[in-house]
């Protein structure tokens, strides 16, 4: 929502039968969604009556003419409305667009508000600013501050039709010309961070612990940190464990480790070398192949969702 204000005076010649006036005029336009979207659309407009003595009118109700024109003098007014307000202490506030609709369209450039008591318009006219004229085209007023990010469901274009064209994809887009931009002290760099596809991670607070063991509360803001698993071990089941024999294709008797004569007699019993003084050759070095698991990412459940940031 915009609030714009500014004061200026305003001389009203003397008229036979009314007093010479000085008006304070203050303008103060509050806008919450645009002209051509709103059903019955307002700008608040407040002003001071006061006497060319500088003494306050006496409270009452005045009768008032309120001109908008698209020329600083003279011209024909666009748009005008009648309206009976009522001053209390020397002010009063009015609601343009409450007797007659605005046009949205007239706010396409730029305009100038006259104001006319007693047949009589004060001089100058005020020149509305830019706020008005977002709204003849049917855009917002931004919302948040610069620097917020934002989830949301709405897409770029819808997006900016809600919250303002003041946001922006987190994209990695350069940030030149914006607010944000000017910042430098709270992110150094002249590219918005590029949050396609990734989580966000709260920044460490001094005073710790710190949660992040890679980053600090010095750790540049708006960095990107690559994936990572812990360090960890694997282990194998004892169930793996197993025996090996060989089969030495004669009499016990040849086999090196008992007694008695060697006959040379065959004898395919087998023998488990394990129980065995003996040793088996380096033959039988051998490795256990552990399967690999998952997807190409680690990640938890999640839920995917446009990220913007205000830069403006």
């Amino acid at each position: 929502m915009k609030h714009l204000s500014f004061v200026r005076f305003f001389h009203l010649p003397a008229a036979p039968g009314f007093a010479r006036f000085t008006t304070l005029l203050a303008l103060a336009w509050l806008f919450a969604a645009p002209l051509s979207a709103q059903t019955n659309p307002k700008i608040s407009v407040q002003g001071t009556l006061k006497a060319s003595n500088g003494a306050t009118v006496a409270d009452g109700t005045y009768a008032v003419t309120f001109n908008l024109y698209d020329v600083a003098i003279g011209g024909t007014p666009l748009w005008f409305e009648d309206a009976m307000v009522e001053v209390l202490g020397g002010i009063y506030t009015h609601y343009l667009g409450t007797n007659k609709p605005l046009v949205a369209a007239d706010f396409a450039k730029p305009l100038f508000l006259g104001v006319k008591v007693n047949n009589y318009e004060l001089v100058p006219r005020t020149e509305f600013s830019y706020a008005p004229y977002a709204f003849s085209v049917a855009t917002v007023s931004c919302s948040g501050a610069v620097g917020d990010v934002k989830y949301s469901i709405l897409n770029p274009t819808d997006f900016v039709k809600e919250n303002g064209d003041c946001w922006v994809p987190m994209d990695g887009r350069a940030l030149a010309g914006s607010r944000l931009a000017t910042h430098t002290s709270s992110y150094n760099s002249p590219n918005l961070p590029n949050a396609s596809g990734l989580f966000l991670r709260g920044q460490e607070f001094s005073g710790g612990p710190d949660q992040d063991p890679n980053r600090n509360s010095s750790s540049p803001i708006a960095t990107l940190q690559g994936d990572e698993f812990k360090s960890h071990d694997h282990t194998m089941q004892s169930a793996g464990s197993h025996n090996h024999t060989v089969n030495l294709g004669h009499g016990k008797d040849d086999d090196g480790f008992g007694s008695g004569a060697d006959d040379w007699t065959q004898d395919n019993t087998p023998v488990d070398i394990t129980t065995k003084s003996g040793s088996v050759s380096f033959a039988g070095d051998h490795t256990h192949a552990i399967n690999s698991t998952g997807g190409t990412e680690t990640r938890p459940k999640n839920l995917n969702l446009w990220v913007y940031i205000r830069i403006n």
